[in-house]
């Protein structure tokens, strides 16, 4: 008995990348096409899989046949135009890829990992490696084998995009179970972005893997991509009575000392810690705020308070040149490192908790609690002195655009809302 014949048709090249072919089985219609094989080599890079042609001799790339199954088509001029337009969306991804098909989002994450993570500092390092496992964890549980991390990175697109925030939020990540907030999942999207930015070669001295970047700053706009932020809450900051309980229970001078510089100049505490001997002038009070040091960027000259000063000539090290105000115990030519000053931090409100009787350390706890070193910052800006300076004065002294204080620093409590309603009434 002769075999019943079934409908086939083809699109593209045979054996290249842009072939595709839908066919009839059961009365159903299917596409298949060619879906090119990646494999992990030692370096834990997705490479291309290449095979010896026994015929020529040469090595060829191997592909995949997956089938997928047109649900709702019927008919086989239906199943044509769906076969023909899979077809030249992969002319053009291949348009786009050049000779750079190979390329993997995997191989890119870890090319960034290994050319430009080093370049960062230590806990940025941390961060990159942390992120790089969340985001390949990712991609590898898509139930779709062409959203997963052997794609082109030039594919990604705003599926990817929202299905990482809600995977991310809700810790159904694979390895990655708890719950994160907007913030974290934030920082995790930059991770991503930055590594599509870095594979276009657009910073100094890097080499191009990518000829389009999918998640740029226009394509992101356009598609509604939106980074996911924390809802705007107020900060607390320091107050009289906490500070005085935490200069009481320092456990170094540098403590004590970096809070009081970090009320005076309503500068961050990093800034704070990396200042030079250089970079102060006790005779004209003054100090000089290098860039390299400030979060921002910024770079100026602003003069010190009284307070300031006194605390600064108190201090039981001094030095002359570069050499650091806050001096590290292991190294006296570098600053403390940020991670010391967070465990003195720890320690003082550890020693205030153990001072009070046990009935008084809840509340005292949930005042400490979000209370730091930007808790001086906070509170020097909120002073109402501070808020009365020209915005452009506020931001010289503070390092940070006017804008900024005005929406995150800035605090108006109803006691100050009583006031400017009693003077406005009375006036």
């Amino acid at each position: 008995m002769a075999r019943r014949k079934t409908w086939s048709d083809n699109a593209g090249t045979r054996g290249q990348r842009n072939w595709v072919r839908a066919f009839e089985k059961a009365g159903k219609f299917y596409l298949e096409w060619l879906e090119p094989v990646f494999q992990t080599n030692r370096e834990g890079e997705h490479v291309r899989v290449r095979r010896l042609d026994p015929k020529t001799g040469k090595a060829k790339l191997v592909y995949r046949r997956p089938r997928k199954l047109l649900k709702g088509v019927t008919a086989r001029h239906e199943a044509r135009h769906r076969m023909k337009l899979l077809s030249r969306q992969f002319e053009e991804i291949e348009a786009i890829q050049g000779p750079q098909a190979a390329l993997s989002t995997a191989r890119l994450v870890h090319l960034y990992l290994k050319e430009k993570t080093p370049r960062k500092g230590q806990s940025k390092q941390a961060h990159d490696h942390a992120a790089a496992k969340v985001w390949l964890s990712f991609f590898n549980s898509q139930t779709e084998v062409a959203r997963r991390s052997q794609r082109h990175p030039s594919t990604l697109d705003r599926v990817d995009w929202d299905r990482f925030i809600e995977a991310r939020r809700y810790g159904r990540i694979p390895g990655w179970p708890r719950q994160v907030r907007n913030r974290t999942i934030a920082y995790d999207l930059k991770f991503l972005i930055s590594a599509l930015r870095w594979g276009t070669g657009l910073g100094e001295g890097d080499q191009a893997h990518l000829k389009v970047n999918p998640w740029n700053a226009d394509r992101r706009s356009a598609k509604g991509m939106v980074m996911p932020k924390e809802r705007k809450k107020l900060r607390p900051g320091m107050p009289p009575d906490v500070r005085v309980l935490l200069i009481g229970h320092s456990p170094s001078w540098q403590f004590t000392a970096a809070l009081e510089l970090g009320r005076e100049t309503r500068r961050r505490n990093n800034t704070i810690r990396q200042l030079l001997w250089s970079d102060v002038d006790l005779k004209r009070c003054e100090v000089s705020w290098r860039g390299e040091i400030d979060k921002s960027g910024w770079e100026n000259v602003t003069p010190l308070t009284d307070l300031a000063v006194e605390v600064l000539r108190g201090l039981p090290v001094r030095g002359v040149g570069p050499v650091p105000v806050f001096p590290s115990a292991t190294d006296p030519g570098k600053p403390t490192s940020r991670h010391t000053m967070q465990v003195w931090l720890q320690r003082a409100k550890k020693r205030v908790l153990n001072s009070l009787p046990p009935e008084e350390r809840p509340a005292m706890a949930r005042r400490l609690k979000g209370v730091g070193f930007h808790s001086e910052k906070r509170s020097g800006v909120r002073d109402p002195w501070f808020r009365s300076l020209p915005p452009k004065i506020q931001e010289e002294m503070a390092g940070t655009r006017w804008s900024t204080l005005r929406d995150h620093y800035d605090d108006v409590s109803a006691d100050d809302i009583r006031e400017a309603w009693t003077k406005q009434s009375s006036g």
